[in-house]
């Protein structure tokens, strides 16, 4: 099942003020450079283990009973980041299911059980709820603004 996440930049973007001016210029290269930021943007929130904006995640309980890191047990959602060049555009993100679930937070109950029972650091847990804190990884900050002007610098100026 595909899930979107969508971050759109206000009006107010220097960003946006500067691509209305680049009507008519082929941006292809151009937005794939920028995807490909945005996606090395977004795994080093997940190397560094914090948001957007730079606060730590909540450590999951994985990660504190084997000493490793948070939403990178398996790899698959680390792995699974991609973007994708539009004609007018490009966008980023995981194509993992549960990737909405990992940034913005959910409570999980049993839809046909009465508990959830799942393995965590080999022993078994039975709980009747789940609440999984929000750990945005995508998104767009001040330093990434800069960086992908930097990108549509060098292309207009390429």
């Amino acid at each position: 099942m595909p899930v979107a996440i969508s971050v759109t930049a206000d009006g107010e973007s220097p960003i946006i003020a500067l691509l209305e001016h680049l009507i008519g210029y082929d941006k292809k290269a151009m937005f794939d450079e920028i995807g490909a930021y945005g996606v090395s943007s977004s795994e080093h929130r997940f190397i560094n283990q914090s948001d957007v904006d730079g606060n730590p995640w909540k450590q999951s309980w994985r990660a504190k009973l084997q000493g490793g890191e948070t939403g990178r047990d398996t790899g698959q959602l680390l792995s699974g980041l991609h973007h994708n060049v539009l004609a007018n555009g490009v966008e980023w993100g995981s194509d993992k299911e549960y990737s909405i679930r990992f940034h913005f937070g959910a409570h999980i109950v049993p839809k046909t059980a009465q508990y959830l029972v799942f393995n965590v650091g080999g022993n078994w847990r039975k709980v009747k709820e789940v609440t999984n804190p929000p750990r945005s990884f995508l998104g767009i900050n001040k330093e990434d603004d800069e960086s992908i002007l930097n990108i549509i610098g060098r292309h207009l100026s390429g």
